[in-house]
Parts: C-alpha cells; sequence; structure tokens
C-alpha cells in the first residue's frame, strides 16, 4: 500500500515511525489513528482545520491554518471546550510528552503557572504507581522524534500564551462556540 506523506514533517515522521505512534498513543494520549472528532467543528475565522489526532476522551487535536505555514494546534474535547495549545506541532508535542496531564494543569490556570507547577509532582507520582516509567518514554520518544524536550515550567509558559491567543473560536454545526479550555 502507498502512503502519501503528511506535509508536515513531524506528523510523517510520527505516521512512518510505530514505536513513535505507539508511544504518543500511551501513555501520553495522543493517537493518530483517531481523527473523527465527537461533532462536524469548524474555526469562525473560516480557517482550514485538520484532525490529526485524538485523545481516549473523545477530545480531537487539530492543526490550525494552510499547509504551507506554521500552523497551531488546537484542541476540542468531548465536552464543548476548545483553544490553542501550542504554536505549532512541535510545541504541542512538547507539552504533550513532558506534560501528559497539561488538561489537569489547565485546571489551575487562573491561579497562574506556580499552581500548575505545584500539581507536577502528584500527577507524575500517580503514572508511576501504575506503573508508567514516564522519564523512560519521554525519552525514547524523544529520541525517536529528534524532539527537544524544554523543562516543565517552559512548556506551561507556552501552553498559558497558546490558550489566551485570540481568534480561534470553534464553532459546532449549530454554530455554537465552544467554550474556552481554560476556564
Amino acid at each position: 500500500m502507498l502512503t502519501v506523506a503528511h506535509p508536515d514533517p513531524l506528523l510523517d515522521l510520527i505516521h512512518r515511525t510505530p514505536a513513535a505512534t505507539e508511544l504518543l498513543t500511551w501513555p501520553f494520549d495522543f493517537d493518530v489513528s483517531r481523527t473523527d472528532p465527537v461533532e462536524v467543528v469548524r474555526l469562525e475565522s473560516g480557517e482550514a482545520l485538520e484532525a490529526v489526532a485524538g485523545d481516549g476522551a473523545g477530545g480531537t487535536f487539530f492543526l490550525c491554518g494552510e499547509a504551507a505555514g506554521e500552523r497551531p494546534v488546537l484542541y476540542a474535547d468531548s465536552e464543548g471546550q476548545a483553544g490553542l495549545i501550542g504554536r505549532n506541532l512541535t510545541v504541542a508535542l512538547q507539552l504533550i510528552v513532558r506534560i501528559p496531564y497539561w488538561r489537569d494543569c489547565l485546571g489551575c490556570v487562573s491561579d497562574g503557572l506556580e499552581a500548575m507547577q505545584s500539581v507536577i509532582p502528584k500527577l507524575e507520582q500517580e503514572y508511576g504507581d501504575n506503573g508508567i516509567d514516564l522519564d523512560a518514554c519521554r525519552t525514547s520518544l524523544a529520541g525517536l522524534l529528534a524532539l527537544h524536550l524544554p523543562p516543565a515550567a517552559n512548556v506551561l509558559t507556552h501552553l498559558l500564551e497558546a490558550v489566551t491567543l485570540p481568534g480561534f473560536i470553534l464553532l459546532n454545526e449549530q454554530e455554537d462556540a465552544y467554550e474556552a479550555i481554560s476556564k
């Protein structure tokens, strides 16, 4: 079977690297085989929207804009919240791999970066308690994708910047806007 390369080189590499695809699916909950959103959606701006992965809770990760430029990554959950999580796929994957529990950190967004960071030790421990060596998984995936993993504080700072960017309003078929993911 002939596979057509994706215009995004990182996404193309993921699709061509089964070990990376497997690690992204678990424990990082970014499954490139799940690209069907729970409902038909579009950006209010009319910009292109491409579903590239899903998560176990029914959420979808989208690339926004045309393939020729830098494409921000928007995440939409199955409960009607959406927001940017990175200015491009590399930044979004740095978040997903460094902070796989990033949605839990967003619960503290109103209290700022320090509050978001304060939940990390407990959440890291939960993975360890379930027999998952996140550091080993991170190292392996970073090697497979040549992905630099900045410190958690840097990644969370980029997340805070992304979720507050205006202009990326997701609408469903009834033209109802998704609620901001940072609330």
